[in-house]
């Protein structure tokens, strides 16, 4: 009896847990140091975790958004769509656990990762008429210099 009712817990733990990323595709880590600079061991795990993942193509964006004075970062990771092992990857990222009292660390579910901004040079081209145009984001080309 004892038996099926850890089975069961189990079950329910794996259910509830794939729910909660059913919707979300995403999520959001946040790795850094309080005071002291961050658990190094475990800071080199999720970056390695990370980039397996990448690696294996189960996760199609990783945005960084920030980094960490103390070392670490903020970044948001967003599941490919040609995979169904996104779930697997959040779960090992949460099996992590850093010292708490050298290392802040989260994960928090998402829909999706927000678009990066582009930021594209200031210089610019000189049209033939002799007008300017700068770059254009996301490609960075030139603006098509105005027709006559």
């Amino acid at each position: 009896m004892k038996k099926l009712y850890l089975y069961g817990v189990f079950l329910s733990w794996v259910f509830l847990s794939s729910s909660v990323f059913a919707g979300n595709q995403a999520v959001e880590i946040m790795i850094g140091g309080q005071g002291p600079v961050v658990d190094g061991a475990a800071f080199q795990t999720v970056r390695q975790v990370i980039g397996n993942a990448v690696a294996n193509g189960v996760v199609d964006n990783f945005i960084v958004s920030g980094y960490g004075k103390e070392g670490g970062f903020s970044a948001c990771v967003q599941a490919s769509p040609r995979t169904r092992g996104f779930v697997s990857f959040v779960q090992q990222l949460r099996t992590i656990s850093p010292n708490p009292n050298t290392t802040a660390y989260s994960i928090t579910p998402v829909v999706a990762c927000a678009e990066a901004i582009t930021f594209c040079t200031l210089d610019v081209n000189q049209c033939p008429d002799g007008l300017f145009v700068g770059r254009v984001p996301p490609s960075c080309e030139f603006a098509a210099c105005p027709s006559k």
